[in-house]
């Protein structure tokens, strides 16, 4: 109890939690966009869902029906945290439920992938083929937010009456309006792409010329024309990069930040619940509508109906 912490004790604390009370912060801030976009179940307002068609020479309906078993899967698995509906339990589930919801949404996408003959097994291209789709608006625009640009020149897309991140704008605020909730997607997406470019720049040729001071020594302190050239290389960042950095959070030192942290764990999860809800939606109905009902609902029938009676089955049904 805090009463026998230190006050520096309680500050390193506080310290440690702020990550996963930011993180809390932008999911949930994402669900509210998610709910106020009244179209986002009618995909036949889209020219591109309309357009739909098997585009794989050499498709397999078995390679889809896995992926989306798959998926289903790890869908099921996420939502044991919510059949169990413990307090404690929605916390120190997080590191397992972070990679099953980044996984459940990857799989459905790649098993639709799979039906245009695009489908590959690198995480990294399958995030940039998605974020191209967002580009030319293959999808409803409750998901088709998303950044783009060079070192602090970003451009936060499809974002409706979004114009800029306030300067003096707090991660850590409550979010009580449509407003601010859009306002923190943008940080998402922002912080997302620099996380992204910082990853790139660790990996990088340290012999490489163009990143060599007049010494021959690789350079410390990147100025922009450095951070252009990283920048240049990555795609548009989307809510699938956002995911994707979920993944990659479930280790054991990101994880404490939110077993320190004071949120609401069943809030974050069933927030993460209806993102993953809401992506596999899209590409169930997208597979759904390339192979036909009677393909889709064979698959559907022939996985244990008590494992995806409240995801697939409802989808489908509703």
């Amino acid at each position: 109890m805090n009463q026998f912490l230190s006050y520096s004790e309680i500050q390193e604390k506080e310290r440690k939690a702020i990550p996963s009370k930011v993180f809390y912060n932008h999911f949930f801030s994402i669900v509210v966009h998610l709910n106020q976009c009244i179209e986002k179940y009618d995909l036949k307002k889209l020219n591109y869902f309309n357009n739909l068609k098997n585009r794989n020479q050499n498709f397999d309906i078995d390679i889809v029906r896995k992926l989306l078993w798959n998926s289903w899967s790890t869908e099921y698995a996420f939502s044991i945290t919510s059949l169990v509906d413990a307090p404690d339990y929605y916390k120190f589930a997080l590191h397992w439920n972070f990679p099953q919801a980044y996984y459940s949404a990857y799989l459905s996408m790649t098993a639709f992938h799979e039906t245009q003959g695009i489908a590959n097994d690198q995480h990294e291209k399958s995030i940039k083929l998605f974020g191209n789709s967002v580009k030319d608006g293959h999808y409803p625009k409750a998901i088709s937010f998303y950044s783009t640009g060079l070192h602090n020149d970003f451009k936060y897309l499809n974002l409706e009456n979004f114009t800029k991140i306030p300067e003096k704008n707090s991660v850590l605020s409550k979010i009580y309006t449509l407003e601010e909730a859009r306002i923190q997607i943008a940080s998402f997406l922002k912080s997302t792409r620099e996380k992204n470019a910082q990853s790139k720049r660790e990996k990088l040729n340290q012999k490489d010329p163009k990143y060599l001071n007049s010494k021959g020594e690789f350079l410390k302190n990147f100025q922009k024309k450095h951070w252009d050239l990283i920048y240049g290389t990555i795609p548009e960042t989307t809510i699938m990069n956002i995911l994707y950095r979920l993944r990659i959070k479930a280790n054991y030192h990101d994880i404490e930040s939110f077993i320190n942290a004071d949120i609401d764990f069943k809030t974050f999860h069933l927030c993460l619940g209806k993102i993953v809800n809401y992506l596999n939606f899209i590409h169930e109905a997208y597979i759904c509508k390339v192979i036909g009902k009677s393909a889709y609902k064979k698959i559907l029938d022939e996985f244990p109906s008590h494992l995806n009676q409240d995801t697939a089955q409802k989808r489908y049904n509703e």
